[in-house]
């Protein structure tokens, strides 16, 4: 076994450690006739264990001389365009996956670690990981221009770590791209009117290689590298089946390998089709890449299932695994100190990896609606810290400026050199500042958690008042801005600006109340 195999086998084994024990993101994407507005809805929550910081960025249109160049993270090199597009970036500090990208096209990508059995990667000059959706972002005017990029760039200099799937969507479809270490990927659109859930494992099946308008592979065919790998058997009578073909075997004891399938997977299409697939179905046939919902869905449904925790299933909150933090470590006291990991001691978590969980970052509903100017109809619901205990607010896509508080970069105030030390973080980036986004709503996680079941009896209603207003008030703001766009265009931007920053800062302001409330109720 020569170095690099041991090198991609360590990799792999650490991977899918990672993911058993819960750090990895989860993503839901609905086509547009599926959904009650007729839009693509996209919602995503990423999902970061260990000393973590969230910062927004507005990152603008850059213009490039001929001849420059993109260096990889791994030292490899290809051609700048002339000119790349301007985008908002959720940046993850010091991780290689986790950012999130809206481009000013409206492409929005995300994405899940999804580890492959690929011991033996074709790769050149180190392949490509981190810079590939910023590449997309950077370049691409819609979803499918997205994935053809990323193609392109895959086919080139292959995936360098052991596997992932890109989310990524705009107003018209929505995609799934599943790569494996090296050159071996698969991307498919979801159907219309379906609705596709992805857990942390690939979940494209059955590919149908002459329909290029729902299938994109590459460009080495991903069925004959499996055959010759010995990972499917034509002779076997059974249909080539990407998942099962590309993931590794499943390790004894693993969630996967007892049932079959991945709960939260089948929990989602549970919440979407009203009818759970039965655990002998799922353990016999698998889970489907997508299915038809028994009504047409909303942000509200998308709501319900990013901040599920398996209530009212075998999987629930009966089964859970409480915790507690160590007596001297009390919410009060964590505030006067920097607080570098995000504590979280959720008695409503169960032993299974649940939806909503405890490593949950931000959590973004993307309602991109193509039947209205872009500015106004493509929208953000963005709660910032873990859903199930904040809230969900619009971010509208006109909007120039990044609200007050989501930025808290100690020293950096160019997206440019955020970049430069994406890896190299700066001190100060873990010091407690309660003006700012990511520390407010961690604060009241980490307030809540010790005390879960109760408090969250007071935060549920001050969430679900908010967002109530928020949805009622969601047809005025875009009359006016629709008005206000015929006029002038930048009058709509600086107007749903100035929405978006009242309405993250009174988000700010209740999230701070319900903490001294519940400081002053439970740890006096």
């Amino acid at each position: 076994m020569n170095k690099k195999t041991i090198s991609v086998a360590a990799v792999l084994i650490l991977l899918s450690l990672f993911l058993e024990n819960g750090y990895a993101c989860s993503t839901i994407i609905a086509g547009k006739k599926a959904t009650a507005d007729g839009c693509v809805l996209f919602g995503h929550n990423e999902d970061d264990g260990g000393r973590r910081v969230v910062n927004v960025w507005r990152v603008p249109r850059y213009q490039y001389a001929p001849g420059t160049t993109v260096t990889l993270l791994r030292g490899g090199a290809l051609p700048q365009v002339e000119e790349t597009w301007a985008y908002t970036w959720f940046q993850v500090n010091d991780l290689e996956f986790s950012d999130y990208y809206i481009n000013e096209w409206g492409v929005y990508i995300g994405s899940d670690a999804c580890a492959s059995r690929e011991d033996n990667p074709e790769l050149k000059d180190g392949g490509i990981g981190y810079l590939l959706r910023r590449l997309m972002a950077e370049r691409a005017t819609t979803a499918r221009e997205a994935v053809e990029i990323a193609g392109k760039l895959l086919d080139e200099f292959g995936y360098a770590v052991s596997g992932r799937t890109y989310a990524i969507c705009d107003a018209d479809e929505g995609w799934l791209l599943n790569v494996a270490a090296g050159k071996h990927w698969a991307a498919q659109r979801i159907p219309d009117d379906e609705v596709a859930f992805l857990p942390n494992q690939y979940v494209i099946r059955t590919i149908d290689f002459k329909n290029t308008r729902d299938f994109i592979t590459s460009s080495d065919n991903v069925r004959d590298y499996a055959i010759r790998r010995g990972w499917y058997d034509p002779a076997s009578g059974k249909p080539f089946d990407f998942a099962y073909a590309y993931m590794p075997p499943a390790r004894e004891g693993s969630t996967f390998s007892r049932r079959g399938y991945d709960t939260r997977q089948w929990r989602a299409q549970a919440l979407m089709t009203g009818t759970p697939v039965t655990v002998e179905q799922a353990r016999r046939e698998g889970l489907p890449f997508s299915v038809k919902p028994n009504r047409k869905i909303s942000v509200a449904d998308f709501k319900e299932v990013l901040r599920d925790h398996y209530d009212g299933t075998e999987y629930g909150p009966a089964n859970s695994v409480s915790a507690v933090l160590p007596p001297t470590t009390r919410p009060d006291e964590m505030q006067q100190t920097a607080i570098p990991t995000r504590i979280t001691v959720n008695p409503n978590e169960t032993s299974e990896r649940t939806i909503c969980t405890q490593s949950t970052s931000f959590s973004i509903i993307a309602q991109l609606r193509g039947d209205m100017p872009r500015g106004i109809g493509l929208v953000a619901w963005v709660a910032f810290g873990r859903p199930d205990c904040n809230v969900y607010v619009p971010w509208y896509h006109a909007m120039e400026e990044i609200p007050e508080g989501y930025n808290n970069s100690p020293g950096i105030d160019d997206p440019g050199i955020a970049l430069e030390h994406q890896f190299d973080v700066l001190p100060g980036t873990f010091r407690f500042d309660d003006q700012a986004a990511f520390w407010i709503f961690t604060e009241l996680e980490n307030t809540v958690d010790p005390e879960y079941p109760r408090a969250m009896r007071q935060v549920k209603p001050v969430i679900e008042a908010f967002e109530e207003f928020l949805h009622q008030n969601q047809g005025a703001v875009e009359k006016t801005a629709l008005k206000l766009n015929g006029r002038n265009g930048a009058d709509a931007a600086r107007y749903l600006g100035a929405y978006t920053s009242a309405m993250t800062a009174e988000s700010m302001k209740k999230a701070k109340t319900l903490v001294r409330e519940l400081k002053s109720y439970y740890y006096r």
